[in-house]
């Protein structure tokens, strides 16, 4: 190999291999931090101090090597060159091609999409007025039986109460309760609740009216 045509790395490691010397030895016979001696050897340019530095080692090794610093120092001049050449070939841009778009934004893009989609789409399960059916007639209903069973609808998965009890409802909403009924006017309160929405309120009103026993003579 000719030395003047030489890579830098290539000529240090081939004249290192010729007096038999290490990276090691190299750095402790010229007091050149090893990390710089290695970083010649390799061609990793980025990891050199400023070039006065380089230059100063180059004479150093060159002189151990028992070579012409000018050989080093030329040897170096042309690997920088070719690598920073080689940083500044770029093909020219298509400016008719799709430029590349952050993966990110278009995550982020995608999740405020779905999020927005799915806040218009359930807007009235979420914030709209919930409705409620009763059983009962508006009007006052008269009972002669102790006992009634109400029953209703309400939409899934609002919450329901009667005269401030929890009712349960099933997945449809339906419900079906027991009331035991007090001798005179007894009234009904429901509540239906929906999520960060509205209430709606239904009275509904019992008269009962207790049977008396017979006398019996």
């Amino acid at each position: 190999m000719d030395n003047n045509e030489a890579k830098i790395s290539e000529l240090l490691g081939q004249l290192m291999q010729e007096h038999g010397i290490t990276v090691e030895k190299l750095a402790f016979t010229t007091n050149i931090p090893h990390r710089f001696v290695a970083a010649l050897v390799n061609g990793d340019f980025k990891r050199l101090p400023a070039k006065p530095y380089v230059g100063g080692y180059l004479s150093k090794i060159a002189a151990a090597l028992n070579v012409d610093p000018t050989v080093l120092l030329k040897a170096y001049k042309e690997s920088t060159e070719i690598m920073r050449s080689g940083e500044n070939d770029k093909l020219p841009v298509n400016r008719f091609a799709i430029q590349n778009i952050n993966k990110n934004f278009i995550i982020v893009f995608l999740v405020v999409i779905l999020v927005v989609g799915f806040l218009s789409w359930r807007m009235k399960d979420i914030l709209g007025t919930p409705s409620l059916r009763v059983s009962l007639p508006e009007t006052t209903l008269v009972s002669q039986e102790q006992v009634i069973k109400v029953s209703g609808q309400v939409s899934s998965g609002d919450q329901l109460t009667l005269n401030r009890e929890i009712v349960y409802t099933d997945e449809a909403g339906v419900f079906e309760k027991d009331i035991n009924l007090t001798p005179g006017l007894n009234t009904l309160e429901f509540d239906v609740k929906r999520f960060l929405g509205r209430e709606t309120k239904v009275i509904r009103q019992i008269f009962y009216e207790e049977q008396l026993k017979p006398i019996v003579e």
